[in-house]
C-alpha cells in the first residue's frame, strides 16, 4: 500500500512538473494583453471558489468543474492567458503537495509567466491561478473514488481540507474575490495611470503566495497566520479602491461599485437584522432608535459626551452601538478594546461577531459609513429621519429630536431671530462646572470675557498677565477661560501650567466644544448661510483646528470678537495706547478699534479643516477676504502622524 502511494505521488508531481516545463518554451513576444477579459476571468475564479468549497462533493461537481476550467481556453485571444493560468497553477499544486513552502521557486516561475502582462492583469491572473490550484486538490480530497484523493488523506496524517476550510472560514476567499474585482475595475483607466500602481500588483501576488505557502506546511498552520495575510490583501483592495477612484476623477471618500455584484439589503431588513442583534428587540419596538455606528476607535470624551445626553433624553429614543470592526477570534486586543468601550456605555451594544457580512457592507453602502462616527435616527415607524445625527447631537443635544433637516432650520431660526452669534450659543448644551455661569456673566455690562486656547506655553503665560493688566487698568471684572486646543491637537494645557486664577474646562468638554463648533459650521454651509455666524465659527475652527494660539473677546450680551494669537497678544500689550478713553464699559470697544487699526493692512487668511461629517456640504468663503476657499481632502490616521 506504501508502495502505491508514493507512484501515486510520484506520477501526479511528475505529470504537475512536465506540463509547467513543457510551456516554457512558449513565446509569449506576440501575446497582446488588451485581448485577455479579466471580467470572465474573475467570473471563472468566483465559480472556482465557489465549487471548491461546496459542503458535498459529488461527481458531477467535479465534472463541472473541469468544464468551467477549460471553457476559456477555447475562446479567442485568451488562451494564451489561460495557458498560464493553468501552469502558474500547477506550480502551486506541487509546492502545496510536496509541503515544502519554497516561495522563492514559485515567485521565479511566476514572474516569468506574467511579464508580458500589466500590473493589474497579473494580480487577477495570480489569484485566478491560487483558484485553480485550491479547484483541484478539493476536487481530490472530496471525489472520493479518485485514487489520489487517498493519497492526499493519508499522506503524513495530513488533510488538506482542514487547511482549505480555515482560507473559507476566516474570509480569505471572500477578501481574494475583492482584490480580483477591484484589479479587474482597472482595465479601463489609462495606461499612464496604471504605470504607478506596479507595487500594488506586487502585494497581491506575494500574498497570494504566502497564504499558498502557509497552506503547504504539515500540521496546524493556526489561524494567526492566515488571520495577517487576510488582512494585508484588505489593506491592498483598500488602497486599490481609493485610488481606482481616484483615477476616474471621483472622490476618494465614493467608495463607487466598481463592477462587481454587491449584496445589500434593503432598509427595513437592515433595520430589523439590527435590532435583533441586540437580543432585546421588544424593548426597540416602535421606538424611535440612534443607530451609533463607529470603529473601536471612538473616543472616550466622545462616548462620555453621548452618555450624558442620551441619560437626558427623557426616553425620547433609545440608542444601540454598532461597531464596525474585523474582530477575529485570536484578535484579543481588539475583543479587550470592544469590553472597555462597551463598559462606559449606557446604551445597548452589539458584539462585532454578530454581525452579518452583508449587514456591513449595506451599511457602509446605503449609510455612507466609512470610520468617521456616525448615528442613523429612526423613527418608531422604520423610516430614518437623518443619514447622521450626531452634527445635531453636538450642537443642540436633545432639543434637536427627532433630527429631521426641519427641525435643525427651525432651530437656526431661533437663533437667527435673537442674538446670533454668541457666548449663550457657544456653551449652550455644553458640560460646564458651576463657576462658569454664562449667564450671568452675559447680563453685566461690566463683565469682561476672554476665551482662548493654544498649546504654546509661553504665549499663553504671557497673553494671561497682559490682560490682565488691561482689564485692571481698565476697571472692569475679568473672567478668562482657557479651551485648549482644536479637538485633535494634542495635550492641551493644565491650569498650574497657566495660572490658578483661570478657569480650565475638562478634556470631555473641550473635546465637545471643538466638536460643536465644527458641526455649527458644517450646518451652516450646508443651509447656505454665509452670516457672521458662520464666519467667526470658521475663524475659531482655524485657528483652533490648526493649532494656533488664539483669543476672542467678549463684553455683556452684545458683540464678539475673535483674532489670532499673536493679534490678541498685540493688542493687551499695547493696551496703554488705546485704554485711555476706553475704560469701565468702553473697554470693549477700544480693543475693536485697535484690532482694526493694526490689522487694517494685514493679510490674515486662514485655513479650516472640517471632519467628514456625510457628504461635503459645499463651498466655503475665506472670513477674511471673501474670496471661495480651496477644497481639499485630508488623509489622517491618528493625531500622533501631525507631528511626522
Amino acid at each position: 500500500m506504501a508502495e502505491d502511494t508514493v507512484s501515486l505521488e510520484a506520477l501526479f508531481l511528475s505529470n504537475q512538473r512536465s506540463q509547467a516545463q513543457q510551456d516554457k518554451i512558449t513565446d509569449h513576444s506576440s501575446f497582446q494583453t488588451n485581448q485577455l477579459d479579466l471580467q470572465q476571468i474573475v467570473e471563472l475564479t468566483d465559480s472556482i471558489f465557489n465549487i471548491a468549497f461546496a459542503s458535498e462533493g459529488e461527481p458531477v461537481e467535479y465534472e463541472k468543474l473541469k468544464d468551467i476550467m477549460s471553457s476559456l481556453e477555447k475562446v479567442d485571444g485568451m488562451r494564451q492567458g489561460m495557458t498560464d493560468i493553468r501552469n502558474i497553477s500547477c506550480e502551486m499544486s506541487c509546492n502545496l503537495l510536496e509541503g515544502t513552502g519554497n516561495v522563492g521557486k514559485i515567485t521565479s516561475a511566476m514572474q516569468g509567466r506574467l511579464r508580458n502582462y500589466l500590473w493589474h492583469e497579473r494580480a487577477v491572473l495570480a489569484i485566478a491561478a491560487f483558484a485553480f490550484s485550491i479547484g483541484e486538490l478539493s476536487m481530490l480530497v472530496k471525489h472520493h473514488d479518485h485514487p489520489m484523493a487517498k493519497f492526499v488523506k493519508i499522506v503524513k496524517g495530513h488533510s488538506l481540507e482542514v487547511d482549505f476550510n480555515s482560507l473559507w472560514r476566516l474570509g480569505i476567499i471572500d477578501t481574494m474575490k475583492e482584490v480580483a474585482r477591484t484589479s479587474s475595475a482597472w482595465s479601463n483607466i489609462r495606461k499612464e495611470a496604471l504605470s504607478k500602481e506596479v507595487e500594488l500588483s506586487e502585494k497581491i501576488i506575494g500574498t497570494v503566495l504566502q497564504i499558498s505557502t502557509a497552506l503547504s506546511k504539515r500540521g496546524d498552520i493556526g489561524d494567526g497566520k492566515l488571520t495577517m495575510l487576510k488582512s494585508q490583501l484588505t489593506n491592498i483592495n483598500t488602497e486599490l479602491r481609493v485610488k481606482l477612484n481616484a483615477a476616474r476623477g471621483g472622490s476618494p471618500y465614493d467608495y463607487e461599485d466598481i463592477g462587481r455584484p454587491i449584496h445589500t439589503i434593503g432598509t427595513s431588513e437592515l433595520i430589523e437584522k439590527i435590532k435583533k442583534y441586540t437580543g432585546d428587540y421588544e424593548k426597540l419596538r416602535n421606538r424611535h432608535v440612534l443607530f451609533l455606528i463607529s470603529d473601536l476607535d471612538i473616543s472616550i470624551q466622545e462616548i462620555t459626551v453621548l452618555n450624558g445626553l442620551y441619560q437626558k433624553n427623557d426616553k425620547k429614543y433609545e440608542m444601540v452601538w454598532l461597531p464596525i470592526v474585523d474582530l477575529s477570534g485570536n484578535d484579543k486586543k481588539a475583543a479587550a478594546r470592544f469590553t472597555e468601550l462597551k463598559k462606559t456605555m449606557k446604551w445597548i451594544g452589539v458584539e462585532p461577531s454578530n454581525i452579518e457580512a452583508e449587514v456591513i457592507e449595506s451599511i457602509k453602502k446605503e449609510w455612507q459609513f466609512i470610520k468617521q462616527a456616525i448615528a442613523v435616527s429612526v423613527d418608531g415607524r422604520g423610516e430614518i429621519t437623518c443619514l447622521n445625527a450626531l452634527p445635531m447631537l453636538w450642537t443642540w443635544g436633545n432639543s434637536a429630536f427627532p433630527f429631521t433637516a426641519e427641525t435643525e432650520r427651525t432651530l437656526w431660526n431661533e437663533i437667527d431671530e435673537q442674538n446670533g452669534w454668541s457666548l449663550d450659543l457657544l456653551f449652550r448644551q455644553l458640560m460646564v462646572p458651576d463657576d462658569i455661569d454664562i449667564h450671568s456673566w452675559t447680563k453685566s455690562e461690566g463683565t469682561f470675557v476672554c476665551l482662548f486656547g493654544g498649546q504654546d506655553m509661553s504665549w499663553n503665560q504671557e497673553f494671561i498677565r497682559k490682560v490682565k493688566y488691561a482689564a485692571h487698568a481698565a476697571g472692569v471684572s475679568l473672567k478668562l477661560v482657557y479651551l485648549g486646543v482644536g479637538k485633535s491637537k494634542g495635550k492641551a494645557l493644565t491650569r498650574n501650567e497657566l495660572d490658578r486664577g483661570i478657569l480650565v474646562l475638562e478634556s470631555e468638554s473641550q473635546w465637545q466644544f471643538w466638536t460643536r463648533l465644527e458641526s455649527m459650521l458644517y450646518s451652516r454651509i450646508k443651509l447656505g448661510k454665509t452670516d457672521r455666524i458662520m464666519q467667526e465659527a470658521m475663524k475659531m475652527v482655524g485657528y483652533g483646528g490648526n493649532g494656533e494660539a488664539w483669543a476672542m473677546f467678549s463684553m455683556g450680551a452684545g458683540e464678539m470678537v475673535t483674532t489670532s494669537g499673536k493679534t490678541a497678544l498685540s493688542i493687551m500689550e499695547n493696551y496703554k495706547k488705546w485704554i485711555k478713553e476706553n475704560v469701565g464699559n468702553r473697554f470693549f470697544k477700544g480693543i475693536v478699534e485697535y484690532k482694526e487699526l493694526i490689522t487694517r493692512d494685514v493679510h490674515s487668511c486662514i485655513n479650516v479643516s472640517l471632519s467628514v461629517m456625510g457628504q461635503v456640504p459645499g463651498i466655503m468663503v475665506c472670513p477674511e477676504c471673501s474670496k471661495v476657499m480651496d477644497m481639499f481632502y485630508t488623509y489622517r490616521c491618528c493625531t500622533e502622524a501631525l507631528l511626522c
